[in-house]
């Protein structure tokens, strides 16, 4: 296949949560699985695009490739589906394979907690409070100041989650861009924007309701809550995440129909 080709896998790490149901699926391909990613040549993430996320999380850093394999729903980061797992084994097996290298982002919280994201980084309101006015700067100029339940910044392989969930566009993974947007923005005019991934982007909460916004990272709160009169500046990481293409999954556009229904009436 096309792309920058890499070494063949030999020893792969599996978590342990999954690794003794799927472990001989690898081993039986004549692939070792090992109990370390240090030991590992890449490493294999089964289940839904939440359990992928998790494991490209804790991996972060490594430079260890993973492999999606969804075993969920929609599973938009995984290269193949559970039942067809053996063809994507032999091709890491033989390095018949090439690596993607996903964009994260990275914030640091008010408390000084820096936290990073593969999905989206989002101010959220809580449960117990109220509508938020948030300042926004893209690169130190003001764009907007909106009034909503929130805002996310979200990566290309973020932007058929959470983002799409509201009302934001999808992207097409090799753009080199994020985007803003808006969660239930109480003025019409509030529309998501499309920058470029270098940008700084920089969130002030002006006024806030009730309990304290949080501060959340692919869904998960890591670095606590913001108060009125708060900054958080979201932007591109250093760090990237590798994953690996086998092409079990070459054609992007089908995928968003058959996950999505993308392109088609009902």
């Amino acid at each position: 296949m096309s792309g920058v080709m890499v070494k063949s896998v030999k020893k792969v790490f599996i978590p342990e949560d999954v690794s003794e149901k799927y472990g001989s699926l690898f081993t039986e391909a004549g692939v070792e699985v090992v109990s370390s990613p240090d030991l590992a040549d890449a490493a294999i993430a089964i289940g839904g695009d939440g359990t992928i996320l998790k494991v490209m999380d804790m991996l972060l850093g490594s430079n260890l490739p993973v492999l999606g394999v969804n075993a969920g729903h929609l599973g938009f980061l995984a290269d193949c589906e559970l039942d067809a797992v053996e063809d994507s084994i032999k091709c890491i097996a033989s390095g018949d394979y090439k690596v993607d290298n996903l964009p994260v982002l990275k914030t640091t919280g008010p408390g000084g907690v820096q936290v990073r994201a593969l999905n989206e980084i989002c101010i959220s309101r809580s449960a117990e409070g109220g509508i938020l006015h948030i300042r926004v700067l893209v690169d130190g100029r003001e764009v907007a100041v909106v009034a909503s339940d929130g805002i996310l910044v979200s990566t290309p392989s973020g932007s058929t989650a959470y983002n799409l969930s509201c009302g934001g566009p999808i992207l097409h993974p090799k753009l080199p861009v994020v985007i803003v947007t808006a969660i239930c923005p109480h003025l019409l005019a509030i529309r998501p924007i499309v920058v470029p991934i270098s940008a700084k982007i920089e969130f002030t909460i002006l006024r806030s309701r009730g309990k304290n916004p949080l501060i959340l990272t692919d869904g998960v709160a890591k670095c606590g809550s913001m108060a009125e009169g708060d900054t958080i500046v979201v932007e591109s990481s250093t760090l990237t995440s590798p994953v690996i293409k086998t092409g079990r999954r070459s054609d992007y556009y089908a995928l968003l129909g058959k996950k999505l229904g993308w392109g088609y009436r009902g």
